[in-house]
């Protein structure tokens, strides 16, 4: 399931650094993962990578680390050491701890063998739908709209048809032709999940919301934008236009709580893994969640 794991985080952001340490620590025969684990993993790495400052880096990750245990609470299944030199892993399988190591390792595609990723992935859109369908208005109209179908996802066939299906629930004018799409394209379009509230009638301006999930250390920084009304306004010419929301699994947060990479979020609503977590144990939702079976096959491995 998991591969590559001795190649060290890129850049220095404290949050990919520490679910790095986690994901050792998982792996670990001792569950546990110390600077003295990061130290021989940095100079085996030397060779294929840049060298990094073991030490900073450590305090770093083992801070972060320790914000995580206070933000997180309950839902939090590592434990920083009395002296800091060690990242311990401590899971008595609650469903709260259960979808933060499923979250995990979903922001973990970097070291996911390929045939797992869409498996992987595909989890995760499944916990955003069950989170977004509660921060929607009692009474709303909840699809998914990715690829592949499924309960959840009624628009199949051509996105050219899923758009127009989806224009009419959403009670919009569609300004699209079949020649806007190539002809093999059954995706989504950019957009996963929508939500609409018929307000009691059949008129026109509705509240609706679109919604996009992604996995990527990187791409979020434009898939941010897929569902948004820039790109699908003339599609679906709607009197009102729509909420955007972008899901991902990572933790995008600086030491004091503030967004990571701040200028780089556009018009959007970024729920990101505190969030996602705070959320489901605010509607207690965790039944509604898909089972993470992957998490079982992580805590099984060992590494090399």
């Amino acid at each position: 399931m998991l591969e590559n794991i001795d190649v060290l985080p890129y850049g220095n952001d404290p949050f990919f650094w520490s679910d790095y340490a986690e994901l050792r620590a998982i792996v670990h025969p001792d569950k546990c993962f110390s600077r003295g684990d990061l130290a021989g993993i940095a100079n085996r790495s030397v060779a294929g990578g840049p060298a990094i400052n073991v030490e900073e880096q450590w305090r770093s990750l083992i801070d972060f680390c320790g914000i995580r245990t206070h933000e997180f609470g309950e839902s939090y299944p590592f434990q920083v050491s009395e002296d800091s030199d060690t990242l311990l892993f401590e899971f008595d399988n609650t469903p709260q701890k259960r979808l933060y190591l499923g979250l995990l390792i979903s922001s973990s595609m970097r070291y996911l063998k390929n045939t797992r990723k869409n498996d992987i992935a595909r989890d995760f859109e499944l916990a955003c739908f069950a989170v977004f369908s509660k921060l929607m208005p009692v009474g709303s109209e909840i699809r998914a709209t990715w690829a592949g179908g499924g309960p959840e996802a009624p628009y199949v066939g051509h996105l050219y048809e899923k758009m127009i299906k989806i224009a009419s629930d959403i009670r919009g004018e569609p300004n699209i032709k079949p020649n806007h799409f190539k002809a093999n394209n059954s995706g989504d379009g950019g957009i996963d999940l929508i939500a609409w509230h018929p307000m009691g009638d059949e008129r026109k301006g509705i509240p609706i919301s679109f919604a996009q999930c992604g996995c990527s250390r990187n791409d979020w920084t434009f898939k941010q934008a897929e569902a948004s009304p820039f790109l699908h306004r003339t599609k679906f010419n709607v009197q009102h236009e729509w909420a955007t929301y972008y899901f991902m699994p990572i933790d995008l947060r600086e030491f004091n709580g503030d967004w990571a990479y701040e200028s780089k979020i556009g018009s959007v609503i970024i729920v990101d893994r505190l969030r996602m977590v705070r959320l489901a144990n605010q509607y207690a939702i965790h039944d509604a969640l898909p089972p993470l079976d992957f998490v079982d096959e992580a805590m099984a491995l060992l590494e090399a």
